[in-house]
């Protein structure tokens, strides 16, 4: 497209209220052109001055319905390729812009922000999330509900941003390959919404009321005149190849000296990554040989309790459309969890041969299949069946079903479940309504085994409170799930309101809890564990600190002895113990950001004094340092101990598109020093390169910490080249 700075100009003078502007407050129009923009930023073509316009914003923070302090005007432009956006975010104070991240997927809590919202199938409950700042950074996500998305999706997209004399300008490229949309839709759900981040500042175009927000699409704007767009292309490719060079892996004997496990190897291997468009809203995503080398290392934590750690899913196939297989509580019952397939103890990886994934809607059914073939000492076939049909205006009733048989599996192993929410507004205000009943049977004529919860939410900005009960059977164990607690009752409430002072202070809202209560007991009504929490005391600053004071009650009644630090046991019978705890954050618009959290008081028959700690170091625009950790001292008549862990993560990128992370963590339990390394090149959209570097070393030998002869190391080369047909 020709460039036109006489355009600029007079776009720029147009004042708020004059230009091509949107007859209602709800709608704006898409321009067709010829050819594309240049993605630099700056949307100085002459194609951009007869774009429809949205310039009405409203704050939802900190004024609620009062009019944007700043001038923002967005405009889009439709092309062959896909969907153009281009925003002025004007600024009376430039210099005060933040703009502290270049990585992929980047933090909105420090920056400027820039988010547009498409809801292309229009059914008010699902779309995508596209956010930028003034570095040009990238950030995406598939939106879940008002209040849910999944983050770890990537979209193929792009985005450029320029700082300017009066604020700072961006463009964003969003591919019609990258969308689902039905054919000849004319009108998409749509709205954008802006952080203004030195006066801790958000704006939206429409669903500004605070128990809203831009995920609020029930309230959404419309985004029309897009016409006829191009059917999506059939076939979308990732192939990868990778190398691996590994050292020689050694473990140490008592003596501190090395034996040699296995010997230094090297070996090389490729797969195949794909999407099918099967239909204009389905999906299927084809995955051969599939590798996750990149994929950042878990954290090291060390766990004081009888329960069994949850870890978050990393690995890209299984993070993409997750939220459609969600079912159960998170971390406590849930029927699928995705680490149940490809990784082993410790999460040591299991080799993946093949698998498909199968997402999309038709009508109101939001479906979902899953289903891989893992080898290995595993030797399975794993299976996912999800099904949500829309109910009411938001909500759905929904079912899943999931087995793993296969050579290396004795039986067949299965569960199903039904569920439902329901998400209503009473007075104005959310309330949502959940319930969801699962069975599992562990073999070929088991028994079922069941497990069920209701559970009833307030979500709102005056007030976020709930209820719900769970029972979970004997023997439960989903195929593919995560249960931490089994032949128990659970019975959890909390009440918060947060109250907005008129007097000042520099306070913004309070935060206060009179309760809130976790309770499990055994299937007859015996206590199990238990946990009550009162604050008293809260507040978030017109800063964007956050101070809190927590008063606490912890319950244990175990019914085994268990090892709750090496050396440390802890007898069966009934415990009960009082803590004060103090949890303070900075300013995330800060250019150094501190959290701290500390407390003390009983643990089980001693004392326990707990400390957490973190530090980001944000060095505008292309370093990120971060140091975190956990103290806890404990003193109890059966032993005493200090439980440590650290982590420092350095992020330095010299553009969106070329990254470098070094991350280093330890802990006094496992008594080990790792290290992940990783440089990641995007040459362009949808294609990767990775250098990764991954090793340890022990840390409690008497000679120290044998720098020259770690534990493993390997070094990991990747390339995915990314086309489309």
């Amino acid at each position: 497209m020709r460039r036109s700075a006489v355009a600029l100009a007079v776009l720029l003078a147009l004042p708020a209220g004059l230009g091509a502007q949107s007859p209602v407050n709800r709608v704006a129009r898409v321009t067709h052109v010829r050819g594309s923009p240049h993605l630099d930023g700056v949307p100085d073509e002459a194609e951009w001055l007869g774009a429809d316009s949205v310039t009405a914003f409203t704050q939802r923070d900190p004024h609620e319905g009062q009019p944007a302090t700043e001038r923002t005007v967005v405009r889009f432009l439709a092309t062959d390729g896909g969907l153009w956006v281009a925003l002025w975010a004007h600024d009376r104070t430039p210099e005060r812009i933040r703009r502290t991240q270049l990585r992929r997927d980047f933090d909105l809590d420090p920056d400027d922000v820039f988010c547009v919202v498409l809801d292309p199938q229009r059914d008010r409950r699902s779309g995508y999330i596209f956010c930028t700042n003034p570095n040009g950074a990238l950030m995406d996500a598939e939106i879940r509900s008002a209040e849910n998305t999944n983050e770890d999706w990537n979209g193929v997209w792009d985005a450029r941003a320029r700082l300017m004399p009066w604020g700072w300008s961006a463009e964003l490229y969003l591919p019609w390959q990258t969308l689902r949309y039905r054919q000849g839709d004319e009108t998409w759900g749509m709205n954008v919404g802006r952080v203004i981040r030195h006066r801790q500042e958000e704006v939206e175009w429409r669903s500004w009321r605070r128990q809203q927000g831009i995920l609020y699409l029930e309230d959404e704007g419309e985004l029309t005149g897009l016409g006829e767009l191009p059917r999506r292309g059939l076939v979308e490719a990732r192939p990868y190849a990778a190398t691996t060079g590994a050292l020689a892996l050694r473990t140490f004997d008592s003596t501190g000296a090395y034996v040699r496990a296995a010997a230094s190897s090297a070996e090389a291997k490729a797969g195949f990554d794909g999407k099918l468009a099967v239909a204009p809203t389905l999906t299927l995503d084809v995955t051969a040989n599939t590798d996750f080398a990149q994929v950042e290392a878990d954290r090291q934590v060390v766990n004081l309790t009888r329960f069994p750690l949850f870890f978050p899913e990393k690995r890209p196939f299984f993070l993409e459309a997750s939220g459609t297989f969600d079912f159960g509580q998170s971390e406590r019952a849930q029927v699928f969890y995705s680490r149940r397939i490809g990784l082993g103890a410790g999460g040591v990886p299991i080799p993946i041969a093949a698998g498909v994934r199968l997402t999309g809607r038709v009508g109101r059914e939001r479906v979902g299949l899953l289903a891989l073939r893992t080898g290995g000492g595993e030797d399975a076939f794993d299976v996912v069946a999800r099904l949500k049909h829309d109910l009411f205006s938001r909500g759905y009733v929904g079912g899943i079903v999931t087995g793993q048989g296969g050579p290396g599996v004795a039986g067949t192993r299965r569960s199903a479940g039904l569920d439902v929410e329901i998400p209503t507004l009473l007075r104005g205000q959310n309330l949502v309504l959940t319930g969801d009943a699962a069975a599992s049977w562990d073999g070929e004529g088991a028994p079922a085994r069941t497990a069920w919860r209701a559970f009833l939410d307030y979500p709102n900005d005056w007030a976020d409170n709930f209820v719900g009960v769970t029972r979970v059977e004997d023997g439960y164990d989903p195929a593919l799930g995560f249960v931490r607690q089994t032949g128990v009752w659970r019975y959890n409430a909390a009440f918060r309101f947060f109250p907005r002072p008129r007097n000042g202070l520099g306070i913004r809202r309070l935060s206060l809890m009179p309760i809130n209560a976790d309770v499990t007991t055994t299937l007859d009504g015996a206590l199990d564990n238990a946990f009550y929490e009162v604050r008293p005391l809260g507040a978030e600053f017109q800063s964007g600190a956050e101070l809190e004071l927590n008063l606490q009650r912890y319950l244990d009644v175990p019914g085994d002895s268990f090892e709750i630090f090496p050396g440390t046991i802890v007898a069966p019978g009934r415990y009960g113990w009082n803590r004060a705890e103090v949890q303070f954050e900075s300013s995330p618009a800060r250019s150094f950001q501190v959290e701290l959290g500390a407390s003390a008081g009983d643990y089980y028959t001693g004392r326990a004094t707990e400390l957490a700690y973190g530090v980001a170091a944000r060095i505008a625009p292309h370093l990120i340092a971060e140091v975190e950790g956990e103290l806890q001292w404990v003193r109890l008549p059966a032993g005493r101990f200090d439980a440590r862990t650290a982590r420092l993560r350095l992020d330095y990128a010299t553009s969106p598109r070329l990254n470098t992370t070094v991350f280093l963590q330890y802990d006094n339990e496992s008594e080990r020093l790792a290290v992940n390394a990783r440089l990641h090149w995007i040459p362009r959209p949808g294609s990767d390169a990775y250098l990764v570097w991954n090793s340890a070393w022990p840390t409690d030998l008497a000679g120290g910490v044998p720098w020259r002869r770690p534990l493993r190391g390997a070094l990991v080369g990747k390339v995915v080249y990314y086309f489309r047909v």
